[in-house]
């Protein structure tokens, strides 16, 4: 295993040397090949707790949490914070994509961040399972940076979320140019999206609206936790370099809740098309059903002439035809009868509007 992780594990070091960024890139091999027992002997080195390598966490769509550490005595001063979240995103793949990644349409990026901080002398923040794009451009951002503020417990984070931000800005674009795609294509006479690809791309769309609202909770939380590091720090980091470190916080917040709501904005328009999808075969059917009505009404006259005439009432011979006498009785079965088939249709029809009245009126209670 350790050979692995050595080709696996790519490095960032700050020119001092006191932060490091470390990542793990493939995420599908730290969650389903390593066992318990391995992640946890990557995780130990941050300090965290041993529950975040278990399936559990594993599989949670989120989740935020730290330790804390404060000096001895009455100042209760920050000195050591270690902090762990996780966020998800789904990217949907282009044909050319998919070759790369595999057979399927889309990829997960279950991103979890591990850090560990200790005053100013050192940094360490571990990502599991981010994009490789992330990486190399959060090399370049910092490469071309100041020297960050170590003073600020989560300063290595904010360049970290904005490539969150980022990542789930593009995810959330490919759905809704596929969303878009489909509005478009009712305008071309053979290209009608089917219900299998609505629905497959309904799917997609669930999950980022779920897991952009889980992130937008984690930057709240971290928020939170912000502004009690900040309250524990006490004098010890400058009043400028707090107050721009909470309001950019606030700006990623107010960036990840805006894509939240285009998210949500793109899964009702896909709502929409799904029910114009039903609806224009709803009223496909309906045309069927009056052709078939029409066909009928067409032969019903002929039909019915030929059954009356065909009726022991009737008879031919070559010196002409004789109606009986008893063609009365016909009328008198008939007419009664068509009046009670009637009667006895309009009492199934309101009585099973009844039945549903009482249905809904029950479930909405």
């Amino acid at each position: 295993m350790l050979i692995y992780l050595e080709k696996t594990l790519s490095l960032i070091q700050y020119n001092n040397a006191i932060v490091c960024l470390s990542f793990i890139e493939n995420g599908d091999w730290y969650k389903n090949q390593c066992s318990e027992a391995d992640r946890y002997r990557i995780l130990e080195l941050l300090q965290v707790p041993r529950f975040l390598a278990g399936q559990t966490c594993m599989s949670l769509n989120g989740y935020f949490g730290c330790r804390s550490s404060v000096e001895a005595g009455s100042s209760r001063i920050l000195k050591g914070l270690t902090t762990w979240f996780r966020i998800l995103t789904k990217k949907i793949l282009q044909a050319e994509e998919e070759l790369t990644y595999g057979a399927n349409d889309y990829i997960w990026h279950e991103m979890g961040f591990f850090t560990q901080w200790s005053g100013t002398n050192s940094a360490r923040v571990l990502c599991i399972g981010t994009p490789q794009s992330a990486r190399i451009k959060l090399a370049g951002i910092l490469a071309r940076s100041p020297p960050p503020e170590l003073r600020d417990p989560f300063a290595m984070l904010y360049p970290l979320l904005d490539e969150v931000i980022t990542e789930c800005d593009d995810d959330i674009w490919r759905i809704t140019k596929e969303v878009r795609k489909i509005e478009k294509a009712w305008e071309l006479p053979n290209h009608k999206p089917t219900f299998e690809i609505l629905n497959n791309l309904a799917r997609h769309v669930r999950h980022m609206v779920e897991v952009v609202s889980v992130a937008a909770e984690t930057f709240q939380c971290l928020a939170s936790q912000q502004h009690m590091n900040f309250t524990r720090l006490s004098g010890s980091i400058l009043e400028t370099s707090r107050i721009q470190a909470e309001e950019y916080l606030v700006f990623q917040i107010q960036m990840i809740k805006s894509l939240g709501r285009r998210a949500q904005a793109t899964s009702e328009r896909l709502d929409g098309e799904i029910h114009l999808a039903y609806n224009i075969l709803a009223s496909t059917d309906n045309q069927i059903m009056k052709s078939v009505a029409l066909l009928t009404m067409i032969f019903l006259p002929a039909t019915f002439i030929a059954t009356l005439f065909s009726t022991t009432f009737f008879s031919f011979a070559e010196d002409g035809w004789l109606a009986s006498n008893a063609f009365w009785i016909y009328w008198v079965v008939v007419i009664p009868l068509t009046i009670a088939v009637v009667l006895v249709w309009r009492f199934w029809l309101g009585a099973s509007r009844s039945i549903r009245s009482k249905l809904v009126l029950h479930t909405s209670k």
